[in-house]
């Protein structure tokens, strides 16, 4: 795939991984000339992106310190929500090029996809963040920080769901999980409920970043009938929006896991259960794992 230009996803669908196709010969520009820095980028941050002659399309994310930055699509209109982005590694300085790379949803029209593309910008200060991509594609993308919890961070404790967002070639994966305090801060723990998912077991752990509502994600999924096995890592962060409805939108902490699986790259959703609610997706429902009626 690397050897070809790849050109996935029409721009009507109006998706960053459309707009980020694979690049073909294409290579970076100069970064505009910049002062200031470094800066703090650490946070929570919501994504803007612009197709040149298109519309734009809004992802949600958050950078660590160690300059990794996801984010992830939850336009259902585009019928790829779920669909992540990953920017090049931000330092805090005040200038920066890489590789965007794009993960299609699992299941999702694009499933299996991974695509880059040259960007480059600038950090303006500890909350704003433009730059642009250029290929196949080319369009600009800015980035402000953004506070979506109302309230505190506050470590998960208890009974909780965890809603793998997959395509609509997939029934949804439900995680039955515990959630402990672990750690300093806000840190969590947690593992499945093995009495309700005996053939699929997941357990990881959400480490808070510098008292911040970021969170350093590792999962470890084993078991004959998981989604996926073996143990990946991304990012995390707590939101008072159900973006993808997946708890009829009821208010309340969701906390989101943005993680990095190569071609099946993922977001969770882990929230508490509103009895049997999705809002309007009524697809069928999975414990753990696909093919198994709840």
């Amino acid at each position: 795939m690397l050897g070809r230009c790849v050109w996935f996803l029409s721009f009507a669908s109006v998706v960053l991984i459309g707009a980020m196709a694979i690049s073909c010969g294409s290579s970076n520009s100069s970064i505009k000339p910049c002062t200031g820095g470094p800066y703090n980028l650490v946070g929570d941050w919501q994504m803007t992106v612009t197709d040149t002659g298109g519309a734009a399309v809004t992802m949600y994310g958050a950078i660590d310190s160690a300059g990794l930055a996801v984010f992830f699509d939850n336009s259902p209109s585009t019928g790829n929500s779920g669909d992540t982005a990953e920017l090049p590694a931000l330092s805090g300085s005040c200038g920066f090029s890489g590789n965007i790379t794009a993960y299609g949803q699992p299941g999702g029209p694009q499933s299996g996809v991974v695509a880059t593309d040259a960007a480059q910008g600038n950090a303006t200060s500890n909350s704003a963040i433009n730059g642009t991509f250029s290929g196949v594609a080319s369009g600009i993308f800015t980035a402000a920080a953004s506070s979506p919890l109302t309230g505190s961070v506050t470590a998960l404790s208890g009974p909780e769901t965890g809603d793998i967002i997959l395509g609509a070639l997939d029934a949804p994966v439900l995680l039955p999980l515990t959630f402990t305090q672990s750690g300093s801060g806000n840190s969590m723990s947690f593992s499945t409920n093995q009495s309700l998912s005996p053939n699929c077991s997941a357990g990881g752990t959400f480490n808070e970043v510098a008292a911040s509502n970021v969170f350093d994600v590792s999962i470890t999924f084993t078991g004959t009938s998981c989604f996926v096995t073996g143990t990946f890592t991304g990012l995390g962060f707590e939101s008072s929006t159900d973006y993808f409805s997946a708890n009829n939108s009821q208010a309340g902490t969701y906390l989101y896991a943005d993680v990095l699986a190569s071609a099946n790259t993922f977001v969770m959703e882990i929230y508490s259960a509103c009895g049997e609610c999705r809002g309007s997706d009524t697809r069928p429902r999975n414990i753990a794992e696909r093919g198994q009626s709840h």
